[in-house]
């Protein structure tokens, strides 16, 4: 099996995948189950009283717990020294739940890599694990893949071979979620808490709230002990106080908006039906205004014609990402910021306002949907509008992800076109068009690069010849440009020689009268050969090997005008040059090549932010090389 491919185990449920972990083993201080080992970001620790605080380097982990880590990764240590570890990716939380001696790790948000040797109990089953597996919690759907080594998942008396580029689907077996370790409360006033709830609800509004598993937990009005709240639904009373612990979600509607609350998360009904969220995750939404409070300040959702924020409140921030419609942020006074679809910020409890990602409203250049490409930008990021050319007639969204899978896509919505703000690396992205208030599968997609790169580096110079000689060794040519010629040398002179040169069932040959024997460039290609020598008809011993590549490292484009950051004439000089094989347009506009492969043209001013060079090749795809004038509207 290939370390490289992946076999999922998928079972499509609300509730946090949990793994019990063999933790009798662990010694480092009594009832401890992990231990932060390493973090490349900013990870928080919630205590059974669901706070979130700051965790550090070697911080312990308990039942009860939580761990949570924001834009970086972390490393818990479970067990002694050579247990198990999990690597917790960028947004992920997890619970500590489960009774003394019998720990459970649910996964409740984002992915974690559980990397181990030994039995581990999911609840999608029972896992025999020799390697490394991917677990998953993503919209309401857990998920498990092997990613290295060997495994088997063992439920209803059945075991099931995990084999790597093989996907296994298991179906719930309707056990209880893990203990989120919320604090017990006092029995006695829960059924008058919850009853108060109910009259109050009667009398003063529509404010409804319904629970989907257990624990959570309701503070009634003018009450102080919180009380056990059952799963279903019901009526909330203005005043009162919802937390919600692992494996649990709750739904509160009231004042024409809805607060979902996932594991972890405490809200708040406000006397005037205004739902707060206090903390933990949670997604508003509304098909009408309305508005939710946070720590330091509230969102104000459009509902037009039906609008969603996912929440999420830490000790310092409130994190607010726009999933549908549009909203406007507030904080302190005068600080306000308007939001769509795919944008995000952060609201301190002082009121501040941070922008996190933005949709731009103007492009550098623009793109058909669908098409994959390289820019080369001397100033990254780039601002790109991708143009749905009439495939989606209600408009569509366009998802952008590092992960072909688009598990945690940046999105940008519009009718027409979409703009994204594409930051260095690989990216994949798809158009999805909208009907009805929702998304539908992917209909046009494509990769991209972004590379800061200014196109000025000098191009390298053609090598005509390349001497190597048929002595039983293997060569390598990297070439640059075009492939050169070769020279093979034999060491007998004064008979006639024929060289035999044989790639992918095909031979080719070539004969000469001296030791050396050439080979145009133009007759060879990318791959790899072997070759040997006839002398005066009779075959020579020694077979020898040639390996032909191309160099990725080396330039293709060099771009003499305009240059970056200059004020542009109303006419445009285009200039530059290309190796063989490459073909320039500006706009769609062609522009001629020499036969010293160098271009030139007078272009007008861009209708976009940038001047876009198009460089195409039939196998080095298509390339722009982008130009913005002295002043730049970020």
């Amino acid at each position: 099996m290939s370390p490289s491919r992946t076999s999922t185990c998928t079972s499509s449920l609300g509730c946090a995948c949990g793994i019990a972990i063999a933790l009798a083993a662990c010694r480092q201080t009594p009832n401890a189950i992990a231990e932060l080992a390493s973090a490349t970001g900013p990870v928080e620790r919630q205590d059974t009283g669901l706070r979130w605080e700051p965790a550090k380097l070697g911080t312990r982990y308990f039942l009860g717990d939580a761990a949570r880590t924001w834009d970086g990764e972390a490393t818990l240590a479970v067990g002694r020294a050579g247990g198990a570890q999990i690597v917790m990716k960028p947004r992920t939380t997890l619970r500590f739940g489960g009774k003394p001696g019998q720990s459970k790790i649910a996964v409740e948000l984002g992915t974690i890599d559980l990397s181990g040797n030994g039995s581990y109990a999911l609840d999608i089953g029972d896992v025999k694990l020799d390697g490394k597996v991917r677990i998953s919690k993503e919209n309401g759907t857990s998920s498990v893949e092997l990613t290295l080594g060997a495994g088997q998942v063992a439920r209803d008396g059945s075991t099931v071979a995990l084999e790597i580029g093989k996907s296994v689907d298991v179906a719930r077996d309707g056990s209880p979620p893990a203990d989120a370790g919320v604090r017990d409360a006092r029995p006695a006033p829960a059924d008058a808490a919850i009853d108060a709830a109910e009259d109050a609800a009667t009398a003063v509004g529509d404010a409804t709230i319904e629970v989907t598993g257990s624990p959570a937990e309701l503070l009634a009005p003018g009450q102080t002990a919180w009380a056990p709240l059952p799963a279903g639904a019901g009526s909330l009373a203005p005043g009162s106080a919802v937390r919600v612990g692992a494996g649990t979600t709750a739904r509160v509607t009231a004042g024409g908006a809805t607060l979902g609350l996932a594991g972890g998360a405490r809200m708040k009904l406000g006397e005037d039906l205004v739902l707060a969220l206090e903390a933990g995750p949670g997604t508003a939404s509304a098909t009408g205004p309305a508005a939710v409070a946070l720590p330091g300040g509230a969102v104000a959702l459009t509902g037009a014609p039906r609008s969603e924020a996912r929440l999420d409140a830490g000790p310092r921030e409130t994190r607010v990402t726009i999933q549908r419609g549009g909203s406007k942020l507030s904080g302190a006074p005068g600080s306000e910021l308007t939001m769509s679809r795919g944008e995000s910020a952060s609201l301190t409890r002082g009121g501040a306002i941070r922008v996190l990602e933005s949709i731009p409203t103007t492009a550098d250049f623009r793109v058909p949907a669908g098409e994959s490409f390289t820019i080369h930008d001397p100033g990254p990021p780039a601002a790109v509008q991708f143009q749905f050319d009439g495939k989606c007639p209600e408009g569509g969204i366009i998802e952008l992800d590092r992960d072909a899978r688009f598990r945690a896509p940046k999105v940008s919505a519009g009718h027409d076109v979409a703009n994204l703000r594409i930051a260095p690396g690989a990216w994949s992205y798809r158009l999805r068009c909208t009907s009805n208030g929702a998304e539908g599968a992917a209909v046009a997609s494509g990769r991209l690069v972004e590379l800061r790169d200014d196109g000025r580096r000098p191009l390298p110079r053609t090598q005509s010849v390349n001497d190597i000689d048929a002595d039983g060794r293997n060569y390598r040519i990297s070439y640059q440009s075009a492939i050169p010629n070769i020279v093979v040398h034999v060491r007998n002179s004064g008979a006639a020689h024929k060289l035999h040169l044989a790639t992918g069932g095909r031979e080719q040959t070539f004969d000469s009268s001296t030791p050396a024997i050439t080979v145009p460039g133009t007759q060879l290609r990318e791959g790899t050969y072997t070759y040997w020598v006839d002398r005066d008809g009779v075959k020579q011993d020694k077979v020898s090997t040639l390996a032909i590549d191309f160099d990725q490292t080396a330039p293709q484009v060099y771009i003499e005008s305009p240059a970056e950051a200059q004020a542009w004439p109303d006419d445009i000089d285009v200039r530059g040059a290309v190796l063989p094989g490459w073909s320039a347009a500006v706009e769609a506009v062609p522009i001629p090549i020499d036969r010293q492969r160098r271009f030139s043209a007078k272009v007008g001013k861009p209708t976009s932010r940038a001047l876009a060079i198009q460089l195409s090749h039939p196998q080095r795809g298509i390339h722009y090389y982008l130009r913005r004038p002295r002043s730049r509207d970020q």
